[in-house]
C-alpha cells in the first residue's frame, strides 16, 4: 500500500480493540477479542471483534490463525473479506481439544493480513506439464 492508501476502522463495541502490530513491518495485524468467549471441546464459536473496516477497491484482508494457539489445539478458520464488506468482523475459532477453552477479553485470538487483489482473467486451455508430481511430490 502506497501512503495514500488507508484502511477505515470503526469501533462498534466500546470494549473492542483496534488491530496492531506487534513489530514494524510485520505482515500482520493482531484481532482482539472484545469479551470473554468459551469455545466448547470439539466446537466451532464464531467471535465477534467488534470491529468493522473499509477498504479501498482492490484490496481485501485476510483472517488468519495464530501459530502460538494452534499448538494448543486451537484453529481460526481463514476467511477473506472483500472490500465491499462493512459488517463486523468475526473469526470462526475451532476448538480441537477435549477440554473447553475460555477466550479472555482483550486475547488475541487471529491476525489480519491485508493484500492488493490482483485481477486476472481465466481462460479454458490445455496446461503445459512440468517435471512436478502430485499430492506431496516436493517432499521426495
Amino acid at each position: 500500500m502506497n501512503p495514500d492508501t488507508h484502511v477505515r476502522l470503526e469501533l462498534r463495541d466500546p470494549t473492542a480493540r483496534r488491530p496492531t502490530q506487534a513489530h514494524h513491518g510485520d505482515a500482520c495485524f493482531d484481532l482482539y477479542a472484545p469479551r470473554k468467549v468459551e469455545v466448547p471441546a470439539g466446537t466451532t464459536v464464531a467471535v465477534d471483534t467488534g470491529l468493522a473496516i473499509e477498504l479501498e477497491e482492490g484490496w481485501e484482508a485476510q483472517i488468519r490463525g495464530r501459530s502460538g494457539l494452534a499448538r494448543q489445539g486451537i484453529l481460526v478458520h481463514p476467511g477473506t473479506i472483500d472490500f465491499q464488506y462493512r459488517l463486523n468482523l468475526w473469526v470462526l475459532i475451532h476448538n480441537l481439544t477435549e477440554a473447553t477453552y475460555a477466550v479472555q477479553a482483550g486475547d488475541r485470538i487471529a491476525q489480519m493480513k491485508i493484500s492488493r487483489v490482483w485481477q486476472v482473467e481465466i481462460v479454458e486451455a490445455p496446461v503445459r506439464p512440468t517435471a512436478r508430481g502430485g499430492l506431496g511430490s516436493s517432499g521426495r
